[in-house]
């Protein structure tokens, strides 16, 4: 991966999950969690971001609260509840998907803030823990998290953009 990337998880303890996410963040960085403006609503759930700098991305599933941290670089993080050979939601776009498929999706998606909804292609994953995919035009360097009993866990860490060179 292009850079150094913590993983961190807590279960929710009773709270609601964005709670449980900022105290999380909070505890590991000693800087506040926020949430910029959502791409499509302009409501408080977009992007995560941390005071101070540096990427955080966030994923919930079940009890389980997930963040992913990196002093530079766009980042993404996915978790699931099941096995990682289950069959996965990608099954109609990608016949045999598992749930470690997903996660490689998600996360890579989410390194480059994109998801289906914008036309963005099923990235071209490597079988191997760490593997690499093209999201919207950058590559992405993922790897696989040891993960608590009945989850999955994959990060992405998205390689700078390119500036653009061209001229009028």
């Amino acid at each position: 991966m292009p850079g150094a990337v913590r993983v961190l998880w807590t279960t929710r303890d009773g709270a609601d999950r964005r709670t449980a996410a900022a105290r999380l963040v909070r505890d590991a960085t000693g800087r506040t969690l926020r949430h910029g403006p959502c791409s499509r609503c302009g409501g408080d759930h977009g992007r995560p971001r941390l005071d101070g700098g540096g990427s955080v991305s966030l994923a919930y599933a079940g009890d389980l609260v997930v963040a992913a941290l990196a002093e530079d670089g766009d980042i993404g993080v996915d978790v699931e509840q099941g096995a990682a050979s289950a069959p996965a939601r990608l099954d109609g776009l990608a016949p045999g998907s598992t749930l470690r498929d997903w996660t490689r999706f998600e996360a890579a998606t989410k390194a480059v803030g994109a998801d289906l909804r914008d036309g963005v292609q099923l990235p071209v994953v490597t079988e191997e823990a760490d593997w690499v995919a093209v999201v919207a035009g950058r590559v992405v360097h993922g790897r696989e998290v040891d993960a608590p009993a009945g989850f999955v866990i994959s990060v992405a860490q998205a390689e700078a953009a390119e500036p653009d060179r061209s001229t009028s």
